[in-house]
């Protein structure tokens, strides 16, 4: 009689650990992982002495706050990062950035950046094999781009709150890279979907990189006929992939939801330092996950340029009246303006963008505001 006293009390005390286990675990199936991205960074060696001087963490001093504050943030980085290698007379212009830069990406917050660029091969494989040294060394994922074409091909892997997240990344041939596509990753269409297939089943959330080179179509509000960029991105989402971006060189595209996932049709240029910018004002999604599914995409309106008319970088764009750095900086009203231009280029994709003071989003909720809490 005793020992079954005993053993109620037992249960009775067991009940609110066992509740407590299964309210954590409840919470931790549910867990949002946000993805922040970014356009291409194409630094050059006339900004080496900058580099060497004052560190290529000044270049993300403005963004660095919206970077770090997402699980997974990846960029499309435009250049090597080396001082070896011999330039390649076929490419003009040609970019190479300092090695500084690796260590700069890691500290603003960047997990894994894509190697599959136009400008990754200017000054050869010596360059490309101390790009991944030097990401490697700061613990920065790649992908896109090796020492082989088996790297080249491979998934980037990421842990995010005990889930795994796979990137892959491809690029479009064009004259910048047809000669030496080897340690690149090509982005042949039976190749890109037989490989998001692949990891599909053993990763969360697949996130694919796709570059398209160099721009051969000027950007318009009639965006949904962008052709074949548009059936190799919707393919990939058939084949498995959450997240397709879409890249082309200084180009702005909108974003899509095709079967409930986002294609982002290029972010343009985030640092790049060699002429005035098409689009100075751009924005960076981050796109939240929750079990797989895409629960909203914030849009964070940046202006893309030269800090003294001499150091590219992008800072937060605010509203009129937000605060005294925005009015000093001219840069009242911008963030609206700038999120009604997206809000045109995402219509034309058929996407509703909904502007809640200095930001924009995208959400599949049918209560919209459900996904700003």
């Amino acid at each position: 009689m005793k020992t079954t006293t005993y053993f109620l009390i037992f249960l009775f005390l067991l009940i609110p650990y066992s509740i407590t286990l299964a309210s954590s675990s409840s919470k931790l199936d549910t867990e949002e992982i946000s993805i922040v991205a970014v356009g291409d960074i194409t630094i050059g060696s006339n900004l080496t002495p900058f580099i060497e001087r004052q560190g290529a963490g000044a270049f993300f001093e403005g963004t660095a706050s919206i970077i770090q504050s997402a699980d997974v943030a990846t960029v499309s980085l435009n250049t090597s990062i080396s001082d070896r290698g011999e330039p390649d007379p076929r490419r003009e212009p040609r970019f190479r950035a300092a090695p500084g830069l690796a260590r700069a990406l890691a500290n603003a917050g960047f997990d894994a950046v894509t190697l599959a660029t136009p400008h990754i091969m200017d000054f050869g494989i010596e360059a490309l094999q101390d790009t991944v040294t030097n990401l490697e060394w700061y613990n920065v994922k790649y992908m896109g781009a090796g020492t082989s074409p088996a790297a080249a091909n491979a998934p980037a892997w990421l842990e995010v709150k005990a889930k795994k997240i796979a990137l892959l990344a491809y690029l479009r041939g064009n004259e910048f890279n047809m000669a030496s596509l080897d340690p690149v990753a090509s982005a042949a269409y039976s190749q890109m979907v037989r490989a998001v297939q692949e990891v599909d089943n053993t990763a969360e959330l697949v996130i694919v990189w796709l570059h398209w080179g160099k721009r051969d179509i000027e950007p318009t509000a009639k965006q949904a006929s962008i052709g074949r960029q548009r059936i190799f991105a919707q393919a990939l989402i058939n084949a498995g992939a959450d997240l397709v971006l879409c890249q082309q060189l200084h180009t702005l595209g909108g974003i899509e939801l095709y079967k409930g996932k986002p294609i982002v049709y290029s972010l343009a240029d985030f640092i790049y330092d060699t002429y005035s910018l098409q689009y100075a004002r751009t924005v960076i999604p981050k796109v939240t996950f929750v079990e797989g599914t895409l629960k909203s995409i914030e849009l964070i309106p940046i202006l893309v340029d030269k800090l003294d008319k001499s150091i590219p970088q992008p800072i937060l764009l605010k509203a009129k009246g937000s605060t005294a750095e925005a009015a000093d900086k001219n840069l009242e009203e911008s963030a609206i303006e700038t999120l009604q231009e997206y809000q045109k280029r995402c219509a034309a994709l058929k996407t509703e963008v909904i502007i809640e003071g200095e930001r924009g989003w995208i959400t599949t909720s049918t209560n919209p505001s459900k996904a700003f809490e």
